[in-house]
């Protein structure tokens, strides 16, 4: 069983208490199987709490248990040799599998390279804590404008690292520097076609993690971040981080008209 997603991260934020387990398998996940697991594992939970309640809700990549405070994700892989043996009728689908492959690979790729020991000296962060306050900050924009929501969180991950980290100097930046920076990357186009992008470090060969998204989907993210840009630049920085001068901190949203598709 590995530990996976923000929860594995450190990228989780407020209001979204989800955390995502791998568990690989040696044997051939059918959905039988992966069914009697949930159901063993909430029976051993309530053995340890009787006063817990759970329940199980078995889905297409796994199973979730869920409590009144939070929800824990159970993401079923299996072993390589399998992969080949699978019958689509009986077992998990060979690419939620892959998938969840992946999600290990990625959580190891950013332990190794924004997780790394931290710590503060008169009041400086250094940067796996940049790059891991910047994720946040992304995944709150994504929630709060609609055009930023074909981001999925590892091409936040990503993103925010090479905000962070890949310029000239080699050196990080400071997290408001990095923000804009990040806006400035999206607005410039690094999700369009024929850009360079960001290559996927967890895969093979020269594989862009924005192609998964639609020419639509390219278009609204660079649009978006060139509206947020504007707004930054005129200072408003509040009116991005959902603040807008209220104490309560409630999310602003913003009535943004596009400009033309480029395409």
């Amino acid at each position: 069983m590995r530990q996976v997603g923000s929860y594995k991260k450190g990228t989780m934020t407020t209001g979204h208490n989800v955390a995502d387990l791998a568990v690989i398998l040696k044997i051939l996940p059918s959905v039988e199987t992966v069914t009697a697991l949930g159901t063993k594992v909430v029976e051993t939970l309530r053995t340890q709490d009787p006063s817990e309640v759970l329940s199980m809700l078995p889905n297409k990549t796994g199973f979730e248990i869920s409590s009144a405070d939070a929800t824990v994700k159970i993401l079923i892989a299996t072993v390589p040799h399998n992969m080949r043996k699978l019958e689509p009728d009986v077992h998990i689908d060979m690419k939620l599998l892959q998938n969840s492959m992946a999600a290990v690979r990625h959580a190891r790729w950013f332990e190794e390279n924004a997780s790394l020991h931290v710590s503060c000296v008169l009041g400086v962060w250094f940067w796996p804590i940049r790059v891991k306050v910047l994720v946040r900050l992304l995944k709150d924009l994504r929630t709060r404008f609609p055009g930023f929501e074909p981001l999925t969180p590892w091409m936040l991950d990503l993103l925010g690292h090479s905000a962070v980290m890949n310029n000239p100097s080699r050196q990080p930046l400071a997290l408001n520097v990095a923000f804009r920076r990040s806006l400035q990357m999206l607005s410039s186009g690094l999700f369009l076609p024929g850009s360079a992008g960001i290559a996927d470090p967890c895969e093979n060969g020269h594989y862009r993690v924005f192609t998964v998204m639609n020419l639509v989907q390219q278009d609204m993210v660079c649009l978006t971040a060139q509206t947020l840009v504007r707004l930054l630049s005129h200072g408003g920085y509040m009116k991005i981080l959902g603040l807008d001068g209220d104490a309560s901190r409630k999310s602003t949203h913003l009535n943004m008209r596009h400009l033309q598709h480029f395409y």
